[in-house]
């Protein structure tokens, strides 16, 4: 599986080409955002190479809730790594617990947006630096 080493479309070409690979996993933070993974997903699956949606350590759950709509919205994602909210930071941004349930169980968000409403007094109590930008 090409892992930490699939970063761009580049790294994609150049592992089918060099035949490194047979499964690619894609994570939404750090292979560019949801556009750039539907990107590599498609490439992939023209190559005939299998691909997972994986997730990084200390994911909030904004990004849980990306990547539970890649996870619907994508057809033949081989496996699923995600919504590890609760597991994995000391406080949570979101309003909504992103967590997986019982059995690795998350289901589909059906709110507007991305389907989680941020906890601005938990996203203030986190801040370590705030810029203020003006056009």
């Amino acid at each position: 599986m090409l892992d930490e080493s699939l970063c761009s479309l580049t790294d994609a070409h150049r592992a089918i080409e060099a035949g490194t690979c047979d499964l690619f996993n894609i994570r939404l933070s750090k292979c560019g955002g949801f556009v750039p993974s539907l990107r590599l997903a498609a490439i992939a699956h023209q190559a005939g190479l299998g691909f997972q949606l994986g997730c990084q350590v200390g994911e909030t759950g904004i990004l849980s809730a990306a990547g539970r709509h890649f996870a619907c919205s994508v057809a033949n994602v081989r496996f699923i790594e995600g919504s590890y909210d609760r597991h994995l930071v000391r406080e949570r941004l979101t309003v909504q617990d992103m967590t997986f349930g019982r059995g690795g169980v998350a289901p589909a968000l059906t709110s507007p947006g991305l389907g989680a409403d941020i906890d601005e007094a938990a996203l203030r109590r986190v801040t370590v630096r705030q810029q203020t930008w003006s056009p």
